[in-house]
């Protein structure tokens, strides 16, 4: 199963790296595909456009995915 490219931490900790309760937070994955997601759920149901959990959850990943892979390009 091939690595997913996660964007690393999205919000960084660099104050105090090893700080007891450091944490990483979300990734940038996660950032992106939870903006992603609520743009489609405030759009679904208008224009005749209707997207369920699943379909909102599987796309945003996808879309983050393609975010992600633009990063890395000239």
């Amino acid at each position: 199963m091939p690595t997913i490219n996660d964007g690393g931490a999205a919000f960084p900790n660099s104050v105090q790296p090893n700080f007891q309760y450091a944490e990483a937070g979300m990734t940038l994955r996660d950032f992106f595909a939870a903006h992603i997601a609520s743009g489609m759920a405030a759009f679904s149901g208008t224009a005749g456009v209707s997207y369920g959990p699943g379909d909102i959850a599987g796309r945003s990943f996808q879309i983050a995915d393609a975010m992600l892979a633009a990063r890395g390009q000239p």
